[in-house]
């Protein structure tokens, strides 16, 4: 079991930070780069306005950046295997539904209390934020738990806590940033909050296909050789 798990994990956390790499250069670091931009000069300038940087600078950036997505891919692709393990089901269908319920837990619920933020914005403290977002990802987590494998009479209960801290967080006590310093940085932010939710889409549904499929190709293999 140990062995599945870490192959699974391994590989498809492996090919998923990179992917997750790559959507982020093309679409949220360029728009990172410009947010800094507008916090230091405050004005507008190009996407690629780093490209003076030195290359050596840019390229450590980058295996940085890399090497994180890589690790946090591994981290919930663990998740993922065991979240198999745990339920006897694994393969492309059932991977793809964990992986979408994990972008639920740690993203999109998430975003709706804290959305994800560009430089130049004026937020609430990060303790605060880190607070909301913490409680967000666990009553999504906890929601879905309960719609999915409660009985009926529980479910409505589910439905309930996945909406709460949305209409607690959103509407009661804000810990979005809401002073905007020009129209152009608010577009920024919206665009930004986009493509970290897409990017993050694409990186939970190949992150779940790919491990759901090697940890039942892995079961399988194990259990051929059982046989032998």
């Amino acid at each position: 079991m140990l062995s599945r798990t870490l192959y699974a994990a391994l590989v498809a956390g492996a090919v998923a930070g990179v992917l997750l790499f790559v959507l982020q250069s093309w679409t949220t670091l360029p728009l990172i780069h410009q947010a800094e931009r507008y916090e230091t000069a405050q004005a507008p300038v190009h996407p690629h306005s780093h490209a003076n940087e030195p290359s050596d600078s840019q390229l450590v950036r980058a295996a940085y950046t890399t090497m994180g997505d890589v690790l946090v891919g591994i981290g919930f692709a663990m998740l993922l295997a065991a979240m198999y393990a745990l339920s006897g089901k694994s393969g492309l269908v059932p991977g793809l539904l964990w992986g979408l319920a994990g972008f639920a837990t740690f993203h999109l619920g998430p975003a709706l209390v804290v959305p994800p933020s560009i430089p130049a914005l004026v937020l609430a403290p990060l303790s605060i934020r880190q607070a909301a977002w913490l409680i967000a990802a666990f009553c999504t987590g906890l929601g879905l738990a309960i719609f999915a494998f409660r009985p009926k009479a529980a479910k409505v209960g589910g439905l309930l806590l996945l909406f709460l801290p949305t209409v607690f967080f959103r509407f009661l006590f804000s810990v979005s940033g809401n002073d905007i310093p020009s129209p152009a940085l608010y577009a920024l932010e919206r665009l930004f909050t986009v493509y970290v939710l897409g990017d993050f889409l694409l990186f939970w549904l190949v992150l779940g296909a790919l491990s759901g499929r090697l940890f039942e190709q892995s079961a399988d293999f194990h259990s051929d050789a059982g046989l032998t």
